[in-house]
């Protein structure tokens, strides 16, 4: 899930891009998620992202099991 400015956007992942990184941090590459769900970095910027979530969803419930901001420019 992306919070902008404005608006979020929810993201399918594929279980196969999600990837613990060498901090041990779960972690996925943008750039492949935006690409499968249709979407590119100038709609990322376009939407004044401030930050992910790794959201998992089950029984209709959602748990943010992760978050990072994104204080940088993109």
């Amino acid at each position: 899930m992306i919070h902008g400015k404005y608006q979020t956007i929810k993201l399918d992942v594929e279980e196969s891009d999600v990837l613990i990184n060498a901090d041990g941090v779960l972690d996925c590459p943008i750039d492949t998620v935006l690409r499968k769900n249709k979407y590119t970095f100038e709609d990322l910027n376009n939407w004044l992202a401030k930050e992910v979530q790794f959201i998992v969803e089950h029984n209709g419930s959602e748990s943010v099991i992760n978050t990072i901001p994104l204080d940088v420019n993109l």
